[in-house]
């Protein structure tokens, strides 16, 4: 049903724009995501602290003219499955992607429905399937929403700007919510990659990860949040360095973050490689220990180009309002066609 919506949308669009309306290339892959572990605070676990036991499917297209390619659109969805939840709400769909991007003209293009904020690292990395994550959780409370987005280029540089609810994976609009949110950067091919974010908005707080049933909201109050944020990533033969920060206010309060990161690719062993990331989510300024800090070291070891093992053990060196935990979670994940 989401399939066929999205591609009539596309449809739709290509009528009222007098263009053709045939894929000429398509892409469908199978998604499986197999989580299980140990917490010293919940004991045996089936979920990481942000992904569940889950399958599901991409459907990609791009459209095109004697022009080239003008239309690409995206469904990104699965089913999960939350170990954590009552039996009645332990069940649920999520939908990740699912977006129109239409091209204006050369350099600029339109984006329209379920996509990332564009605000600090997680627009230019996929982690909707790894264990190790960006600040986005804790920065914005989700890593996608609903709205309306333009992207193009400027000289040298690569610029994203959005309008959208600011209620994350569900549709919800209530106490005026929206969030704006803009980046510019490198362009995405570089070895060295930086960028600087902007984001302004009356988000609400979403209690959850379902699309469908949808999970309630923390407050139907929102959350008054600036943020001015930095990103980077650095390629260097076998290391790949990632380090992100994020400073502003929520409501009254100065929040800041940050994450550093260092992947390392074995050389004699390329389908393998070591993780180490610390990040940190200072929910206060003003108050001490308000922080939320994490050590992650992390392993991922590729079967095959479609099967990926991952192991993580994190330590949480404090955590505002919860009790710190040790936590050893091991994946198995399969994304391919």
């Amino acid at each position: 049903m989401k399939v066929k919506f999205l591609y009539l949308s596309a449809v739709i669009l290509a009528v009222i724009l007098n263009k053709p309306v045939f894929a000429d290339s398509s892409l469908f892959y199978k998604e499986a995501n197999l989580i299980g572990g140990y917490s010293d605070r919940d004991h045996w676990i089936g979920k990481s602290s942000e992904l569940v036991n889950s399958a599901g499917f991409e459907d990609y297209r791009k459209f095109s003219n004697d022009y080239g390619d003008y239309l690409t659109t995206d469904l990104q969805m699965r089913i999960g499955y939350d170990s954590m939840k009552n039996a009645e709400g332990a069940w649920g769909i999520q939908i990740h992607n699912a977006w129109l991007l239409y091209k204006l003209d050369y350099d600029k293009k339109l984006r329209l429905g379920h996509f990332d904020p564009a605000f600090g690292m997680e627009p230019q990395v996929d982690t909707h399937g790894t264990l190790l994550q960006t600040l986005a959780m804790k920065d914005i409370g989700f890593k996608k929403d609903w709205g309306i987005g333009v992207e193009g280029s400027l000289s040298k540089f690569y610029y994203k700007t959005a309008l959208q609810l600011g209620s994350g994976m569900s549709v919800y609009r209530k106490d005026g919510s929206f969030l704006m949110t803009s980046r510019i950067g490198s362009p995405s091919a570089q070895n060295f990659q930086y960028g600087l974010s902007f984001l302004y908005g009356d988000v609400l707080e979403y209690m959850g990860m379902w699309t469908w049933p949808r999970d309630n909201l923390g407050s139907n109050k929102t959350i008054l949040k600036k943020r001015v944020g930095l990103d980077s990533q650095y390629l260097f033969g076998p290391y790949l360095f990632k380090g992100e920060l994020a400073y502003g206010t929520d409501d009254y309060s100065d929040v800041l973050g940050y994450l550093g990161e260092v992947d390392y690719t074995l050389p004699k062993y390329q389908n393998c490689e070591l993780e180490l990331q610390f990040q940190s989510w200072i929910n206060d300024l003003g108050r001490s220990s308000s922080d939320d800090s994490t050590l992650t070291l992390g392993i991922s070891y590729k079967l095959d180009q479609k099967t990926t093992l991952r192991a993580a053990f994190s330590h949480d060196l404090n955590m505002t309002g919860r009790k710190e935990e040790d936590m050893l979670v091991v994946q198995f994940y399969f994304f391919g066609a």
